[in-house]
């Protein structure tokens, strides 16, 4: 029988629609595993759309490896951080292209910078 390596992630990212979390000192945590919820929100129309303001809002549990993502409004004068701003066009947009692989990206580097 040939050796497997274990994957890096035991299970895929699952999306659902909704996920039972608590608000603890501020922070949102998820019920099932007591892990801090992670979340990020970013534009998808250029400045001078009138659909500017917006934007997809994506919420996720790395303990579960459970999402949400919805369509969110953001005021036009607020700025929101750009986590993809170093990489390269082609980077940014295959990621941008799959909500899965952006979370598993996003959630990556969350975790690095802790």
């Amino acid at each position: 029988m040939a050796h497997r390596s274990k994957p890096s992630h035991p299970q895929r990212w699952r999306k659902v629609s909704r996920w039972d979390t608590v608000q603890d000192q501020g922070h949102w945590i998820c019920t099932a595993c007591r892990t801090a919820v992670r979340s990020y929100t970013y534009r998808i129309y250029p400045a001078d759309s009138p659909h500017y303001e917006r934007c997809i809002g994506l919420s996720w549990c790395p303990g579960c490896r459970v999402y949400t993502g919805a369509m969110v409004h953001v005021p036009r004068d607020r700025a929101l951080p750009d986590a993809l701003a170093a990489l390269p066009p082609e980077h940014r947009e295959r990621l941008l292209n799959s909500e899965s692989r952006l979370i598993d990206y996003l959630d990556g580097h969350m975790e690095a910078a802790q």
